[in-house]
């Protein structure tokens, strides 16, 4: 064995262990894919809307995009009930994800980490809380990097706040 080459090792678990927690988080989903994939279509397109919807292959009724650094209670008190995982999301100490959540009969049926990298959700003051069928976004190219998208809701309706 080389010398100093005891330090890799530890190297190699910390990255090991890393990719297996980070390699299976939800954000690597089906789900994240198609709707990346529908959008930068929907960008090439002359109508560059995207209904996220159309990309789900899961039964729901409402949709909740909570934007970087959401605390947990603000996330339990629009969803109108404590959800246990989430804190275990880290969306209340990260800048790098957007966080969708999809429940069907005030249940958490789905969520998933929308990554910043691909995108950023815009107009979301204007109500976070997005029905299935109500669930339409204008995409454009970002201004500051080229390969990000800007995902703007295109509200029609908002469910009442609870």
């Amino acid at each position: 064995m080389k010398p100093g080459s005891f330090l890799l090792w530890p190297t190699f678990l910390v990255a090991l262990s890393a990719f297996g927690f980070f390699g299976c988080a939800k954000s690597n989903s089906g789900f994240v894919s198609r709707l990346e994939r529908s959008a930068l279509s929907a960008k090439g397109s002359g109508d560059s809307t995207v209904t996220i919807s159309a990309v789900t292959d899961f039964a729901w009724d409402r949709l909740f995009i909570f934007a970087p650094y959401t605390p947990v209670a603000k996330i339990e008190t629009e969803l109108g009930y404590k959800w246990a995982e989430a804190e275990g999301t880290a969306i209340q100490s990260s800048d790098t994800f957007y966080l969708l959540v999809f429940t069907k009969n005030e249940k958490v049926v789905n969520f998933f980490k929308f990554p910043r990298t691909i995108g950023d959700f815009q107009n979301l003051e204007a109500g976070n809380v997005f029905p299935y069928g109500g669930d339409a976004f204008e995409v454009k190219p970002s201004t500051v990097e080229s390969k990000r998208l800007i995902l703007t809701a295109k509200h029609k309706e908002q469910p009442s706040s609870r």
